[in-house]
């Protein structure tokens, strides 16, 4: 049974679907989770010669946008008992996650595959399958689709 989860969420509403499967599995343990969103790095805007916005302003709003709703998840998962800390970074997902996963010394990594459509399904990997492939640790992934978890 694992202990400590990551659970790599998006900025938008899909990767929560998630949070009930880790809630299902770590409850009875009780157990500690790690709410870990990643966002693309922030652009410095500019209007000519003129700064409009820094790279870390836009990065600061960002997270500061974020860490309302991942507030609100992890006040839902503490009701349960859990132990629940989180965080905002910036840069690749797949990577990302799995640097914070080994240094904080997850167990298991939980997270939504967001298929691609298309074209770009057979020409981009997603986020899920890269960490399927390289994670060292179990991976947990759920479905966007609604379908029940793999």
């Amino acid at each position: 049974m694992f202990r400590r989860m990551l659970v790599l969420l998006d900025a938008g509403l899909v990767g929560w679907r998630v949070v009930p499967w880790v809630r299902r599995l770590l409850v009875p343990v009780p157990g500690d989770v790690r709410l870990l969103v990643v966002l693309p790095p922030g652009r410095t805007v500019t209007a000519g010669s003129r700064t409009l916005i820094y790279a870390d302003q836009g990065e600061d709003a960002a997270r500061d946008a974020v860490g309302v709703a991942l507030a609100v998840v992890a006040a839902q998962l503490r009701d349960d008992g859990l132990a629940v800390s989180s965080e905002v970074r910036f840069g690749e997902p797949a990577s990302v996650a799995l640097d914070a996963a080994q240094a904080w010394g997850a167990e298991a990594i939980a997270l939504v595959d967001v298929p691609a459509h298309g074209a770009r399904r057979w020409l981009t990997r997603s986020v899920a399958d890269e960490i399927v492939q390289k994670s060292p640790l179990p991976v947990l992934v759920a479905r966007a689709s609604g379908q029940r978890a793999a």
